[in-house]
């Protein structure tokens, strides 16, 4: 407040103004003509005489207004005083101390130092107006203030005055002394009373640093806190709260113990049984909140004692380590990084064969998203070795990608360098993939793609060796043109191929650089015609052009019967192609054909559709490898689709076609295919899933152009070549489950087949999860039966397996006990 204010106060007001530093923790505020030690106060006070400069300031400008008079009333007088109430009040209702015990009210409270310590300064208050700086300090004391309305105008204030001085009123208010109590005492319950109903208490809270909500480690007391320990609220000794509770994070753990016999028999007439001891131990905490990491681990300790036919190899004893141990930093933020390193033996996975493949597998992955921007990049080093008869096989493989999207452009791109190196092979393998999309309008967009491959081979065998690799690139550009309101559509594209091919003293490189375009027009809903053009030039100096014109014809779909649809197509093209050594060929093409499907609801969840399909084809050519024949094909489909929410969602299909070229080069093909996908919850017990495709082909060659042979006595012989290919695959998985197998409450049934007849080199080509080919099952059957009382477990397992067209089993028994958390 101002001095010329204070001045025109009222003596009564003159004493209650002092009065209002003492509530707020103890210390008074300046009053005119007084002055304080250079002393910081309180973080508290700083925030109330804030508050008060407000207050006053805005009385200031409205004395000002009146011409320098004051003609506030008295209870206008009290708005400071009960704003800073209303505050403290609204502190001591969530941290405010126990009052403490009182003493006689005889005894006066000792004075305070001449010149008290400052307390300790807080990083976050502001610095303290030098106005505040000035005027004498008054004695701590302890004071209730009760008012029938919060910061009402009529509010009664009740104070407790300095020893020696008497409590003056003003107006309908009352001061009421309250003793002053020692500093640091215990309170008894019934030394905090309770103000009336009401009414608002207000509290000393001590010098102590307030920490916002944000940072406190736990949520905010909903009772009165402790009393301080130390003594004295201005003691600079008195150890503040701490901001942070260090300690070691609660680990959840977990593990079990077991015990097992394994028997293995196969095609190779060699049988072995084992006995299996286990133990396993699980944890995971985290460090710090929230979450700056999470660690988990996994340990285990197998050891095997096996015995087979021969008794020099009997009673073998073997130990093996196995774990995983898992980091995550940072999980929830914006660049998450994780880094998994594990451990296994193929003694402890029951593995189908004999041989001991020990496995060391470590993943390092970091991500990244900014803050600000529409993009992500991540990297990943992945390391896999496999350690066994066949020596040691290491793949090392270094991955990146970025993406981002920003107005009507769209990029991606990724990379990834590996390395495989065994006994007697290497491979490096070097792929980079970018895209780019633009949009210009909503008829019409640009993708352009761009890839890169490199491999470098290396063969050390004693009696084989051999060096070469192999690069390729391509760049392919396309544009589509949709208008929404016209007939009209088009396309076009540009591409550009090369390959380039080492092997030992032999290398070959090819150039191809082409485009083509094309334009549809809709006639009618029925007709549409359409045509292309298409240029392309290789590295040997060679162009080609191409030309087609044609018609397409499909009839409005004609439904008779029950569900029972049909209807037919036709389509006719020319065609003209050139080449820059004066080759020329033409050619004209004519299709007819026709279809029916019909559709068949059993239930309100399952829809079975079949369809038949014929068409019948003509290709006539003129020109540098002119050909004249007959393409009849036929086609079947049964599928059978269900969705019934939760209980069943899938789909099973059966197709079959055969194709029979007639005239210059006859030939035929036939392919049968079978599919199964979905899951299916029989029961509340049992449910089925799949995904699973097997195919089956057959093709037919046979070439008119005969080979010439002579018999034994010099005469010509033309013999037909033909060839014929038959080719099987299957892959994919099948599983059952049952939680209550028998009707025996706690025994589970799991049956698991999986396949993969195709062969390839993924490890080779650098990923690290893949097996050797020599150890992989192409065909799997794993059977499993559980039953738990409590924390002990049973396992019967009977496993069937294909490896190398050679029949391997697998049985085994284990009893476990589990212990911890887990």
């Amino acid at each position: 407040m101002s001095a010329t204010r204070t001045g025109r106060r009222s003596p009564a007001l003159a004493a209650i103004a002092p009065l209002v530093g003492v509530m707020l923790i103890g210390t008074t505020l300046p009053v005119a003509g007084a002055s304080l030690p250079d002393a910081a106060p309180p973080p508290r006070l700083r925030l109330a005489v804030a508050l008060e400069d407000l207050t006053a300031g805005d009385a200031s400008r409205a004395e000002r207004n009146n011409g320098g008079r004051s003609d506030e009333s008295p209870g206008m007088l009290g708005t400071p005083l009960q704003l800073a109430t209303a505050l403290l009040s609204a502190v001591a209702a969530v941290d405010a101390a126990p009052s403490p015990a009182s003493s006689p009210s005889s005894s006066p409270s000792p004075p305070p130092p001449s010149s008290p310590p400052p307390p300790a300064e807080s990083p976050r208050a502001p610095p303290e107006p030098a106005s505040r700086r000035e005027g004498p300090s008054a004695p701590a004391s302890t004071l209730v203030a009760q008012s029938g309305e919060a910061g009402g105008p009529d509010a009664s204030v009740s104070a407790a005055t300095a020893p020696g001085t008497s409590a003056g009123s003003s107006g309908d208010a009352s001061a009421t002394t309250v003793p002053a109590t020692a500093a640091g005492t215990d309170a008894g319950p019934a030394a905090a009373a309770p103000p009336p109903a009401g009414g608002i208490a207000a509290s000393v809270v001590g010098d102590g640093e307030f920490l916002p909500a944000d940072e406190l480690d736990d949520a905010l007391p909903a009772g009165p806190r402790p009393p301080p320990e130390a003594s004295g609220g201005s003691d600079p000794a008195r150890p503040s709260r701490s901001r942070r509770n260090w300690g070691l994070a609660p680990v959840r753990w977990g593990g079990e113990v077991s015990a097992g016999f394994r028997r293995r028999s196969g095609d190779e007439g060699v049988e072995s049984n084992e006995q299996v001891y286990e133990g396993r131990l699980r944890a995971n905490t985290f460090i710090m909140r929230p979450y700056i990491a999470l660690v988990s681990g996994d340990f285990g300790l197998t050891m095997v004692r096996s015995q087979t036919g021969d008794a020099a190899s009997s009673n073998l004893t073997g130990t093996s380590i196995n774990g995983t141990g898992t980091l995550s930093v940072f999980p929830q933020s914006r660049f998450p990084f994780q880094a998994t390193l594990a451990l296994s033996d193929s003694r402890s996975d029951g593995s189908l064969t004999n041989s001991n493949i020990e496995r060391r597998r470590l993943a390092l992955r970091q991500d990244y998203r900014p803050l600000v921007g529409n993009w992500r990049a991540s990297g990943q080093y992945d390391r896999s070795e496999l350690t066994g008869s066949f020596g040691v096989d290491t793949v090392d493989r270094l991955a990146a990608s970025l993406s981002s999207a920003f107005d009507k452009h769209s990029f991606s791109t990724n990379g990834s360098f590996s390395r495989n190196e065994s006994r007697d092979q290497s491979t490096d393998d070097f792929f980079a993939l970018g895209t780019h999309g633009y949009r210009f309008s909503d008829a019409t967009s640009i993708d352009t793609s761009a890839t890169f491959t490199r491999q470098e081979f290396e063969v050390d065998d004693p009696d084989f060796q051999l060096a070469g690799s192999t690069q390729s690139a391509q760049v392919f550009s396309y544009l589509s043109w949709t208008p929404t309101d016209s007939p009209w559509r088009g396309t076009g594209n540009l591409r550009y191929f090369q390959t380039d091919s080492e092997s030992g003293e032999t290398s070959l490189s090819n150039r191809n650089f082409g485009g083509s375009a094309s334009l549809s027009y809709l006639a009618s809903r029925n007709l549409s015609v359409f045509g292309s053009v298409g240029a392309n030039s290789s590295s040997g100096g060679e162009t080609s052009t191409n030309q087609n014109l044609g018609l397409n014809y499909n009839s409005d779909p004609r439904t008779f019967g029950q569900n029972n649809v049909y209807n037919w197509f036709a389509a006719t093209s020319l065609s003209n192609a050139t080449s820059s050594e004066g080759d020329a060929q033409r050619g004209l093409n004519a299709s007819l054909g026709h279809s029916l499907s019909r559709t068949w609801q059993p239930s309100a969840f399952t829809f079975v559709n079949g369809s038949l399909n014929q068409s019948v084809g003509n290709t006539r050519s003129t020109g540098v490898g002119s050909v004249n024949s007959t393409t009849l094909s036929h086609g079947a489909s049964l599928s059978l689709q269900a969705n019934d929410g939760d209980r069943m969602s899938g789909f099973i299909s059966t197709s079959v076609s055969d194709s029979r070229v007639s005239g210059d080069s006859p030939s035929t093909f036939q392919m049968l295919n079978v599919q199964l996908s979905g899951r299916w919850r029989i029961n509340a017990y049992s449910e089925l899933n799949s995904n699973l495709t097997w195919q089956l082909s057959r093709q037919d060659f046979t070439t008119q152009d005969g080979l010439i042979l002579t018999d034994e006595f010099g005469n010509p012989v033309f013999v037909d070549a033909s060839t014929e290919s038959r080719n099987s695959s299957i892959s994919g998985n099948v599983g059952y489950m049952h939680a209550r197998a028998f009707g025996v409450r706690g025994m589970r049934y799991t049956l698991d087949f999986r396949a993969n007849t195709a062969r390839d080199n993924a490890r080779r080509r650098g990923d690290p999860d893949a097996e050797r080919e020599p150890d992989r099952a192409t065909l799997d059957l794993d059977q499993r039966l559980r039953y738990s009382i409590g924390r002990l477990d049973t396992e019967l397992q009977l496993r069937i397996a294909e490896i190398e067209g050679r029949r391997n089993e697998l049985l085994f028994f284990r009893v476990s006990r589990h212990f911890g958390a887990f």
